[in-house]
């Protein structure tokens, strides 16, 4: 379970970074320590909290997707759905 590739990547376009990517915890975290507004929240907190709890095996990659859109969707951080990629070839 760990840090599994969320079955629907998301994208979030930030101010001072532009669209970025995100398909795990690791990275939802990476952006929300790195590269999140300053206008931290009690869902920017939760999210932060669920995504490292990914890494106990005490959350699932999913809980922690939902809980980086809460956190996005707070501060107005514009979420794109993204299609899950099909494999390399």
């Amino acid at each position: 379970m760990y840090d599994r590739v969320w079955t629907k990547p998301v994208s979030v376009d930030l101010p001072e970074i532009g669209r970025v990517a995100i398909s795990t915890a690791r990275e939802a975290a990476d952006c929300l320590l790195d590269h999140w507004p300053e206008d931290h929240s009690h869902a920017y907190d939760e999210a932060l909290r669920i995504c490292l709890e990914v890494y106990e095996g005490n959350e699932t990659p999913e809980a922690a997707r939902e809980a980086f859109i809460r956190a996005a969707r707070t501060v107005a951080v514009p979420v794109i759905f993204m299609e899950p990629s099909r494999g390399s070839k």
